[in-house]
């Protein structure tokens, strides 16, 4: 009964003395869900600007033409018929790439003879040049495919004799179009969740223990298990409107179980709430606890599995990444919904339950230690 009464307590608190708190813990996820999930609303990269550098005059260069104009992928800021310095072009024009066609492309086309198209790629973004390199060398691929089957049936072969011996078909599981929805969003969304919480929890209960010491001191453990159960009720409810957001707003793919989805983020939230109470415990000063978490907030999404692979990770980052909590839930909740299951799901789950233990625990000595130290400080005040 105690503890439920704490739970009541904590409940009137949460909209009351700390509703700026509350507030803040609704706020920043749906705030990071409505902006990225806008930003990559588009779903994928289109219009990438390049420029075409075409020094050939013959008609198979503006058939190559054509089809780059018609590629979504790609945008022709211009075509130049004379040689350009491309660095500095690239600069002036803030283009991702460059495509040049040879002197006698079409003239080495029709007489059978090599000939190569280059591309110059800015690629200090790899988003950019990726894009418009997969492009470029697509539409390139199929003028030289269709180079051989003409030359073959030129030479007497029949249309089927002539196509292509090995072709590739190429199936997409799991996020076919590419998408930066499906990829990013479920990600950004556990992350913006870990920064609502571990900014607003941890300042917020460095200073409450100031005004709280008393009951602390009679029941620590029940304080902080009420306000562990209720603030991680409210902001797992918070995460969860995030994700309808994404899925019923942005089209965010959703093929996982209901059940599975929440008890992951269930328990992400609960080891994140209860790191920030152990650093709120462990720090009296409210700053602090700002300042401090910010060692991990700051790498936890590169080293969650979810943007940079695990299995690209040296043995150093392996071992950090197993020991963030959001390095157990970002990547599986993507898994939930692109694919509609986590081979992980029941471990990494345990181990974020295993952690959330660890920090309660900690959480818990914090505050026996704060308030042994408070009362024997005030004790020698008073003698």
């Amino acid at each position: 009964m105690k503890f439920f009464a704490k739970v009541f307590e904590e409940i009137r608190m949460m909209y009351t003395v700390h509703l700026r708190i509350a507030g803040v813990l609704f706020f920043i996820p749906v705030l990071f869900t409505l902006i990225f999930g806008g930003l990559f609303y588009k779903n994928t990269l289109t219009d990438v600007p390049i420029i075409v550098c075409n020094l050939d005059d013959g008609f198979r260069s503006q058939g190559l033409i054509r089809d780059l104009y018609d590629t979504p992928e790609v945008a022709i800021k211009f075509v130049q018929t004379s040689p350009m310095d491309f660095e500095q072009t690239i600069i002036h024009e803030k283009v991702s790439a460059i495509v040049v066609i040879p002197k006698d492309y079409s003239k080495n086309v029709l007489s059978g003879k090599a000939s190569v198209i280059e591309l110059i790629v800015d690629n200090k973004n790899t988003v950019l040049s990726g894009t418009a390199s997969r492009a470029v060398q697509s539409v390139v691929g199929a003028h030289d495919s269709t180079t051989v089957v003409n030359r073959r049936m030129a030479a007497g072969w029949s249309s089927a004799q002539a196509q292509s011996v090995l072709n590739l078909s190429s199936r997409m599981l799991y996020n076919p179009t590419g998408g930066y929805i499906d990829f990013f969003l479920a990600a950004l969304i556990v992350h913006s969740g870990q920064i609502a919480t571990v900014f607003t929890m941890a300042p917020s209960f460095s200073l409450e223990k100031k005004y709280r010491r008393r009951e602390l001191a009679e029941s620590p453990f029940t304080v902080l298990a009420a306000k562990l159960f209720v603030y991680v009720i409210y902001e797992t409810t918070v995460v969860a409107i995030c994700l309808a957001i994404g899925i019923g707003g942005f089209k965010m793919i959703c093929r996982g179980n209901f059940g599975e989805i929440m008890f992951l983020l269930l328990t992400f939230v609960a080891c994140m709430m209860a790191f920030s109470l152990f650093v709120g415990a462990w720090v009296n000063i409210p700053q602090k606890a700002i300042t401090l978490p910010l060692f991990y907030i700051m790498p936890s999404v590169l080293f969650s599995g979810a943007i940079w692979p695990r299995t690209s990770m040296d043995n150093f980052s392996l071992f950090l990444s197993y020991i963030m909590p959001i390095g157990y839930s970002a990547d599986n909740l993507r898994s939930l919904l692109v694919k509609g299951s986590a081979a992980g799901l029941q471990y990494d789950s345990a181990m974020m339950l295993l952690l959330g233990g660890i920090f309660f625990v900690l959480a818990f000595i914090g505050v026996r230690r704060y308030v042994g130290t408070d009362t024997a400080r005030m004790a020698a005040v008073g003698s």
